[in-house]
């Protein structure tokens, strides 16, 4: 039987690296960018999400048709391999073609104005310009991007009149291109830029073709001439360079003062209308500014430094606090600022006002948890920080951030009001889930970090277990951390703690290739389940009968919790670690999730596969049915938070609703 494909309803993750990865349609509806190997297409009203799904490796480029009927994107792939561009059908969310020209990467993609060409750039490994005919669905030329003694173009920007013309630039790499369909050839210009020598990160061209701006990674913006003719011909004259400006420093107006240049290089820029653009920068700054319409040194005035000359004007300044990667008008008095750290941010045009709009995690995630009786929200752990979601709307509501720290598990009270959780400076720290106030603390509650950390159905004990394989009983009641007992068999990290559904036995999983079942009266070992693997995770099933475990060779394995005897062993992968295990609360299915980026929901009776996810672009670290049993939801190593619909209907009581406050930061 082939299992179905679990269907996605919602991804919380933003791919912020990403050079112009986040896009607005043309309809103005409509946000794109990038999340692993799938993009993301949302609406901006209403939140709904759809996706774009077929790239076997992570999206590195993307672009939208002028009219906003097609979708191109490309791939990185592994050393030694063709990367794929896409090219997909907008309303339909599907495939309409691909090609794979470019060796290991895909470095931009691009529309001509007309949009009867896709043009692609190949990355370090390759350095082609590939010009693919829409209409026809096969390629029309290719040529190299830039000259042996220049370096890597990195971005390539269309002309919005010239309807086979676009630019492309790079490290000391400047080029004009002119498609010639008839001789099936790209012609290239090289602008002329006399002795300069620039990185550049980003290109802006207006809106007459007459110039175009580029951001450098020394923090000025190169400022160019283009000469292009409605002919197929080469143009009679050269692009050239008109000026390489910097800010006017603020307080200095004498005329022979040189420049300020941007901390962190212009990494890009937004044009507005005439002279004046947004720029954003490597530090964050996002400034608001004009060129100086003075191009020349004035009469008089002695200097060889004519290249750095103050020529930007700075009217309004903001930050965001963290490199900007992708700026859009969006309506007619706000843009769109995409960064680094994963987060979109919302910015007035006419105050330069600042609103958070989309966050996620930048790094890894560790664990995941609902309250028990609450599937409206759930709670992640990374580096950092503990965040809280709300589920319907994959929002942020609550972020209790520790610098410095990992918090590599935590799971909530019997009344989901708080928030335990374990962290690699030996502590384990409460949190109330409203506000997100450290309640108490227990410093030094393992000699090195902890790794695991449970508590029990009647929240009066805690369990935990750490990376040296010692598991500790604590009394979950006493605000000082009062310790009642310690465990150490395991001479492995402690990778999984979980409670019997009676409260009576808790089993943990080491690396040593062991788990221990532990009888809770009295904290001691009830039976040992050994195997050839290392063990990633276990779980008790809801009625309390067996036990499922799955490690290092992909298997996964029943036992029975009356004497530990193997019931069942079948393959749970064969080409990665199973990472994660879980059980529906009906206990009829159980998930696991695997380091080659499946996602798999099995029937527990018969263990046959009825799902399968394919979403993840990174190996998957943890997973969670949601009380309700109507969703599901996996994290991985890449930050993503993907929330999967159950495929089978259960009979469910209502959620009671729970008061959050918005977004806090706690340290």
């Amino acid at each position: 039987m082939n299992p179905k494909q679990l269907e996605v309803f919602g991804i919380i993750a933003f791919d912020g690296v990403i050079k112009n990865g986040l896009r607005l349609h043309p309809d103005g509806e409509h946000l794109l960018h990038p999340m692993g190997n799938n993009i993301t297409i949302k609406k901006v009203k209403t939140g709904e999400q759809s996706f774009l799904t077929g790239h076997k490796n992570v999206v590195s480029a993307l672009n939208i048709s002028p009219c906003g009927n097609l979708v191109a994107s490309g791939q990185v792939n592994h050393p030694g391999f063709k990367a794929m561009v896409i090219l997909w059908d907008f309303e339909k969310r599907k495939m309409k073609a691909n090609y794979e020209v470019h060796k290991v990467r895909v470095e931009d993609v691009c529309f001509t104005n007309d949009g009867l060409y896709l043009i692609s750039l190949g990355g370090r490994d390759d350095g082609c310009i590939v010009v693919w005919d829409v209409q026809k669905g096969n390629p029309l030329c290719s040529t190299i991007a830039g000259k042996e003694s220049s370096g890597q173009a990195i971005t390539i920007a269309r002309t919005n009149i010239q309807n086979a013309s676009f630019v492309t630039a790079g490290d000391e790499t400047f080029k004009v291109w002119r498609v010639d369909p008839k001789k099936r050839k790209v012609h290239g210009m090289d602008v002329k830029i006399g002795k300069i020598r620039r990185a550049i990160n980003c290109i802006v061209v207006d809106n007459l073709d007459e110039n175009v701006y580029c951001g450098t990674t020394s923090g000025d913006i190169i400022h160019a001439r283009l000469y292009l003719t409605e002919s197929n011909e080469e143009s009679p004259k050269y692009p050239i360079m008109i000026g390489c400006y910097s800010k006017v420093p603020s307080g200095k107006k004498t005329k022979t003062y040189e420049g300020e240049v941007y901390a962190g290089g212009v990494t890009n820029i937004l044009f507005l209308q005439k002279q004046e653009m947004i720029v954003g920068t490597g530090n964050g700054t996002v400034e608001l500014i004009e060129i100086s319409k003075e191009l020349v040194a004035p009469i008089g005035i002695k200097t060889k430094k004519l290249l750095v000359t103050p020529r930007i004007i700075t009217y309004r300044t903001g930050n965001v606090c963290a490199t900007v990667t992708s700026m859009i008008r969006y309506k007619h008095d706000l843009i769109l600022i995409g960064t680094t750290s994963c987060e979109i941010f919302e910015m007035e045009l006419s105050s330069f006002k600042t609103r958070l709009l989309v966050t996620c995690h930048t790094s890894a995630i560790y664990d995941i948890a609902f309250p028990r009786n609450r599937s409206e929200i759930f709670a992640t752990s990374g580096k950092h920080d503990i965040r809280v979601w709300k589920l319907a709307t994959q929002k942020e509501l609550l972020r209790i951030s520790v610098p410095n720290f990992i918090c590599s598990s935590l799971c909530f009270d019997r009344n989901g009001g708080t928030i335990i959780s374990a962290w690699s400076d030996g502590a384990i720290r409460r949190f109330a889930l409203n506000g997100g106030k450290l309640l108490f603390i227990i410093c030094r509650a393992h000699t090195k970090s902890v790794s695991a950390i449970t508590i029990t159905n009647d929240d009066c004990r805690l369990v935990s277990g750490d990376c040296y394989g010692q598991i500790r009983l604590w009394n979950a009641k006493s605000e000082t951390g009062q310790l009642l007992n310690i465990f150490k068999e395991h001479r492995g990290p402690v990778t999984s703690v979980h409670i019997s559904p009676d409260d009576k036995n808790v089993i943990s999983s080491s690396v040593d290739g062991t788990c221990i079942v532990l009888d809770l009266s009295n904290f001691s070992r009830k039976f040992v389940l050994r195997g050839n693997t290392m063990y990633l995770a276990t779980c008790f099933v809801p009625s309390g009968v067996q036990i499922l475990t799955c490690g290092t060779d992909g298997k996964i394995a029943y036992w029975e919790t009356l004497d530990g005897s193997l019931v069942r062993e079948i393959e749970g992968s064969t080409t990665g670690a199973l990472s994660t295990i879980n059980v529906s609360h009906d206990g009829q299915y159980f998930l696991t999730g695997s380091e080659d980026l499946l996602v798999k929901l099995w029937e527990y009776r018969t263990a046959n596969i009825v799902g399968l996810g394919l979403t993840h672009a990174a190996p998957i670290t943890a997973s969670a049915f949601a009380p309700n049993s109507k969703s599901i939801i996996t994290v991985s190593a890449d930050g993503a938070i993907i929330l999967w619909k159950y495929p089978f209907e259960t009979s469910s009581t209502p959620d009671n609703e729970i008061e959050i406050p918005k977004t806090v930061c706690v340290s």
